[in-house]
């Protein structure tokens, strides 16, 4: 069997076997959003699983809670939440990442009073929106907080040493993790963006040591041969909240290769491994602040830009295709200010809006197939004008 084969098979269910294996021999699993610790609920003996609305259907449940002006992402997720979906968790640790997440953790607890929806250990981890000294240590003392109420709740005394086998499981994942990136900078295809989203959704929803049993054999089978022909356009996708793999195909279909990223299941997963030598819990709280960003870091938007311009030049980037859901504030602001530095620089950017599982997937094939077009003609008039210089 294809090893993307088998990915595919771990990341297109919210619940797989690797997790019901764990379950099966005691295991306790804590679902997290982004920004959380991986490793402090590693530490604690749990198993770390990213937050998801894989398979969703429908947000009929959800809507009763969430207006419709509230994401997509959260309703899909607290619709399942109601249907049972997450009843292999054993926590749910929340963060203040936006305002519709954080109304999650309100909705949950709600819902666990009244209709006992599981599970019974919900934690909001605050997060701050600022990047500095005094932040850092903000963050660090939240870790603390947040080690103590898992102690206290799983029987589990995190100490520094368990904190710091943590750390290096995770750092050998992200060392991982971008080892297979870089291989994405070669001017032949040698692994498809649509792999790529798939792995990422498959390893943040395993148990670390399995996932990077997994992250080995694909980067053992990516040879140097071309896996997609004729794919002449190189794109960067960046924005919120991307886990439907069949957008990152429409842009494939088009004969472009997703070879780069700013995602939280992409760049911003992986991104600047935490110190191992200095105190774990301080190195903790300075990788997570200083690591990529989204547009919650709100003094942050230079370090983005750096790392958007730095990654065209050495991805060769020939087209930027940022998205975001409705209704989503952050990357909406964002998404203007990368209009602005396009329309200053050059570089071709496509801003789409979308719902997350929704509907008019027709209408963004059709945008994104005249977008690669457009930059693929300015990419011929580019080498026309060197080749006459």
């Amino acid at each position: 069997m294809d090893i993307f084969q088998t990915v595919g098979e771990i990341s297109g269910k919210a619940y797989n076997s690797y997790l019901q294996t764990a379950k099966e021999n005691g295991g306790k699993i804590a679902g997290y959003f982004c920004q959380v610790p991986v490793e402090v609920i590693h530490a604690a003996g749990l198993i770390p699983y990213r937050m998801r609305a894989v398979g969703s259907t429908g947000t009929t449940k959800g809507d009763i809670y969430y207006s419709p002006l509230n994401c997509t992402f959260t309703r899909h997720c607290f619709d399942r939440a109601l249907r049972g979906g997450f009843d292999f968790l054993d926590a749910v640790i929340f963060m203040n990442g936006c305002d519709h997440t954080r109304r999650m953790y309100d909705n949950w607890r709600y819902a666990r009073k009244t209709q006992n929806i599981s599970p019974d250990f919900l934690y909001m981890f605050i997060t701050p929106h600022v990047i500095d000294e005094n932040c850092i240590v903000r963050y660090a003392g939240e870790i603390r907080k947040f080690s103590k109420s898992l102690s206290e709740k799983f029987g589990t005394d995190i100490t520094n040493d368990l904190l710091l086998n943590s750390i290096k499981l995770f750092n050998k994942q992200r060392r991982l993790i971008a080892k297979i990136y870089e291989k994405r900078k070669s001017m032949g295809v040698t692994v498809k963006g649509s792999d790529i989203l798939s792995m990422l959704l498959a390893v943040t929803a395993m148990p670390v040591a399995a996932a990077n049993d997994l992250l080995e054999r694909i980067d053992a089978s990516i040879g140097d041969n071309s896996v997609q022909e004729e794919a002449d356009i190189r794109v960067l996708i960046t924005g919120g909240c991307l886990e439907e793999i069949d957008i990152i195909r429409i842009i494939e279909g088009c004969h472009a290769v997703v070879v780069a990223d700013n995602l939280s299941l992409g760049a911003r997963y992986f991104d600047m491994e935490v110190d191992e030598s200095g105190d774990p819990v301080e190195s903790l709280a300075k990788r997570y602040l200083k690591k990529l960003s989204c547009p919650r870091m709100i003094n942050a938007f230079d370090a983005r830009m750096k790392y958007l311009y730095d990654t065209i030049k050495h991805y060769k980037i020939d087209a930027v295709i940022t998205q975001k859901l409705k209704f989503c504030d952050l990357w909406g602001v964002e998404n203007l200010m990368l209009m602005k530095e396009s329309k200053r620089t050059g570089f071709p950017l496509l801003a789409l809006e979308r719902e997350l599982y929704g509907e008019g997937i027709g209408q963004l094939k059709t945008r994104i197939q005249a977008f690669i077009e457009k930059a693929r003609n300015m990419k011929k008039a580019d080498m026309a004008a060197q080749s006459r210089a």
